[in-house]
């Protein structure tokens, strides 16, 4: 099946994959929020049938600032440097945060990510594109940690 990138807020609101089955709603961490979208976004993607399918059941459930080292630490899912459709990119937060994640929609010719986004008590959806620089997509006040594919 052919990837279909999410690049509007078109059918998130009271989808299951980000609300009554989603742990971050159920724990009250719901949207505005990436990792509770990262979470849903990643869980849609495995369930193109909407058939509540391959439900994530080893994606971390922490702040975005350690979903990599523990799906590294876990090593459930295959993880990386290189971008991959579907796939989450985690962020630290330079600032002392909970770090970001988001969701990888469109790879670039030119090596650059567009990625769809949520935000704890921020924009509720939003996309972002990243360029890579020596390598690495650090964006705003985020250092990039790595992918973990889907």
């Amino acid at each position: 099946m052919a990837y279909i990138p999410r690049l509007t807020s078109d059918g998130i609101v009271d989808n299951y994959h980000w609300y009554s089955d989603n742990p971050f709603y159920i724990a009250g961490y719901g949207m505005p929020n990436c990792t509770c979208y990262a979470w849903g976004r990643f869980w849609e993607i495995g369930d193109p049938n909407n058939t509540k399918e391959h439900k994530p059941t080893e994606l971390p459930t922490g702040d975005g600032g350690v979903w990599w080292e523990r799906a590294v630490a876990s090593g459930y899912y295959e993880t990386g440097q290189t971008p991959q459709l579907g796939a989450v990119i985690c962020f630290e937060d330079n600032n002392g945060g909970a770090g970001h994640v988001a969701i990888v929609e469109v790879i670039n010719d030119d090596g650059s990510i567009r990625c769809s986004n949520s935000a704890w008590q921020s924009t509720f959806f939003w996309v972002s594109d990243i360029t890579p620089v020596n390598g690495h997509y650090d964006w705003s006040h985020y250092t990039f940690q790595g992918f973990i594919y889907n």
